[in-house]
């Protein structure tokens, strides 16, 4: 006689443990919740001390998406405390140099309105347009600590 193989149990006799799947669905909402509020909590720290200097230049030049960064770069400790303006522009600056200057001079007086200068070493300005299949025209300027404007009210 011959012995009829065991086959292996199927999916269907096998115990069922609902529990396990739902915390597993509670695992992953807590760590997407995690997720997100760590990365809310970093965003609000980081911009959180340049947001008002960011509002008031997207007011004062629409369509530019400031962005405004301060501080030191990575774990360097011993290099310059630098804020950082990037700006986007709807001018050729090199065709235009007194509006770039103009520009310049106005977005240095709101930061000096805005952020506490003196707590920087320098401020880099960077003003870029970029055109559809163009390559973008990028103007920078950095002012040390001794050229800082007053602020004013």
């Amino acid at each position: 006689m011959t012995e009829i193989p065991q086959h292996p149990k199927a999916l269907e006799d096998q115990p069922v443990y609902p529990t396990r799947g739902r915390w597993l669905i509670a695992v992953m909402f807590l760590f997407a919740i995690s997720v997100s509020v760590g990365l809310w909590t970093y965003w609000e720290l980081h911009t959180r001390p340049f947001r008002s200097l960011t509002d008031a230049l997207g007011e004062k030049f629409p369509d530019s998406n400031p962005r405004v960064e301060g501080g030191k770069h990575g774990l360097h400790r011993d290099i310059d405390s630098i804020l950082r303006i990037v700006i986007r522009i709807e001018y050729n600056p090199e065709r235009e140099p007194e509006r770039y200057e103009n520009d310049v001079l106005t977005i240095l007086q709101m930061a000096a309105n805005h952020v506490e200068l003196q707590a920087y070493d320098r401020c880099d300005i960077h003003l870029f347009r970029q055109t559809p299949e163009e390559e973008p025209v990028v103007t920078s300027r950095t002012i040390s600590r001794e050229d800082f404007p007053q602020p004013q009210i």
